[in-house]
């Protein structure tokens, strides 16, 4: 008895043994089997980096879901009180703006069922609002439009984009060929004003261009061909740097010089036409290089506290003396400079480049939350240029934490800004360098600790300070989904990845494919 007990003993010591052999063995080569080790093009995977990259899509999904369950097929979702509002004509401007981005993150099924919402959509009338936006409507209704179009190829989309588009001839002055700023789209009129502004007039050439080259329809063309001429024969108190402001009647120039709101896009489309037209057209180049080169001489200072940060400050009316301001939406520049160095061989502009991008992750960094307000001032000395003709070399700042503030803040809300994490794509493409990577991962833990609702992701109010729900807006803008959450995701996507020698993105985000010579 005793060694029939004792052969059993054993048998159960050996069947524990093997089980417990096969769980510590088998189950590591189990996860593994899941996770290919190369991608389909056979180059490895960087499993911290696609974890990043699969945390950013996650927040995508979470905001989308948020606005298909409460406000889809309407311009936005009020991501706090889960309601929405027809702010842009009602014609459901988020999915719009999204389209590319549910296709890139191969959000398919999501992509389709806003695609269905699309074939719906009536461009002849608008709800909600008396008149469109010509700007926001060319940035974001159009660009979506025909990205979707480059991307998935269905020609709904391309359909779609004809119609909107000749909505936007609507706005064109039959005298000057300038574009009005708004659009009675019910009455079919365009509201004319004295007022608009540099970016407006010159920030929808790419679309009217990118669509002349789908379509064939030569009106695209001349409209868009027009405005660059007159702008390129305007007078300016400084050449290639161009006033704010345009009047319409007189045709003349006037306002603060800035790279900020009002200006910025028109600078963008300048190097951006270039590249789309296969690096040819010889007078978009010419332009652009004319004004980097002004923006460097005239515009480019270095802050006397704190980090001693260079940026890029606004000039006073007339007197184009500096103020000392900077926007957020100037932190599109550094990855401009760095995409202009990339395409024209301007090695000078890629160390700008870097100087200003450090100084963009400082609007995040220098603040309580790591949230970037919305424009800053800076002190500096205004008889110091940082950087021109008698001054091409530049020290290297540390981002070290200084108890002694960079700036002052100006406007302290966040909305959502997608620029800083857009230059911080670029230079990391450009360069290679992991710093963006890792500032870039840093800015989206604050967007998950501060912005996230559950319902989706909401503007903040003062990024100095964190009131948990009262810090909140209850406003998610479109370009949340079109660009920041974009940019983050292709941060963290291999440079393949919708690579800049395929595609130019328009102000919105929105990939095009570059066209062939």
């Amino acid at each position: 008895m005793y060694l029939k007990y004792r052969f059993a003993f054993i048998i159960t010591l050996i069947l524990l043994f093997g089980l417990l052999y096969g769980f510590y063995e088998i189950k590591p080569n189990t996860k593994k089997s899941h996770k290919p080790k190369e991608d389909s093009q056979g180059r490895k995977i960087d499993y911290k980096v696609f974890r990043k990259r699969q945390a950013i899509k996650n927040a995508m999904v979470h905001a989308w879901n948020g606005y298909s369950t409460y406000a889809f097929g309407k311009d936005e979702l009020l991501p706090v009180t889960n309601g929405w509002k027809n702010n842009w004509g009602g014609w459901g401007v988020t999915l719009i703006d999204s389209l590319d981005t549910l296709y890139m993150m191969d959000m398919h099924d999501d992509f389709k069922k806003a695609k269905d919402f699309v074939e719906t959509i009536d461009f002849n009338k608008i709800v909600g609002i008396d008149y469109i936006s010509f700007f926001e409507t060319g940035i974001r209704v159009l660009g979506g439009l025909i990205s979707a179009y480059d991307l998935s190829n269905d020609k709904l989309f391309l359909d779609k984009a004809v119609e909107i588009a000749d909505i936007l001839l609507i706005a064109f002055d039959p005298k000057s060929g300038i574009p009005y700023r708004r659009i009675d789209v019910n009455n079919r009129k365009a509201i004319y004003g004295y007022g608009t502004s540099i970016a407006e007039i010159g920030s929808f050439q790419l679309e009217f261009m990118r669509l002349y080259n789908l379509t064939g329809n030569f009106e695209y063309y001349k409209k868009s061909q027009h405005v660059i001429d007159f702008i390129d024969k305007s007078e300016v108190p400084i050449p290639g740097l161009y006033p704010q402001i345009l009047n319409i009647t007189s045709g003349q120039l006037k306002g603060i010089l800035t790279v900020g709101g009002g200006a910025d896009s028109f600078y963008e489309y300048l190097l951006k036409l270039y590249i789309i037209h296969g690096k040819n057209g010889e007078q978009f180049r010419r332009m652009y290089e004319q004004s980097i080169d002004s923006i460097k001489e005239h515009m480019i200072y270095r802050s006397n506290k704190g980090s001693k940060l260079l940026f890029v400050s606004e000039l006073f009316e007339s007197i184009f003396t500096p103020t000392g301001e900077m926007e957020h939406l100037a932190c599109f520049l550094p990855g401009l400079l760095a995409l202009g160095s990339k395409e024209l061989n301007r090695a000078d502009d890629l160390e700008l480049a870097k100087e200003l991008m450090k100084t963009c992750y400082h609007f995040y960094r220098g603040t309580e939350t790591g949230l970037s307000p919305d424009s800053v001032k800076f002190s500096f000395d205004t008889n110091e240029h940082a950087w021109g003709p008698e001054s091409k070399t530049i020290n290297i700042i540390n981002t070290k934490p200084n108890d002694e503030p960079d700036f002052n803040i100006v406007k302290a809300e966040y909305i959502l800004r997608p620029e800083t994490v857009e230059s911080l794509m670029i230079l990391y493409r450009v360069t290679g360098d992991e710093i963006y990577r890792e500032w870039g991962w840093i800015i989206f833990n604050s967007f998950e600790k501060h912005l996230k609702t559950p319902a989706a992701y909401s503007a903040f109010r003062d990024v100095s300070i964190d009131e948990g729900i009262f810090s909140k807006t209850n406003s998610m803008e479109s370009f949340f989904l079109a660009e920041t959450l974009k940019y983050l995701y292709m941060l963290f996507s291999p440079p393949h990845f919708y690579s800049l020698d395929e595609y130019v993105f328009n102000t919105e985000a929105h990939p095009f494919k570059i066209m062939k010579r």
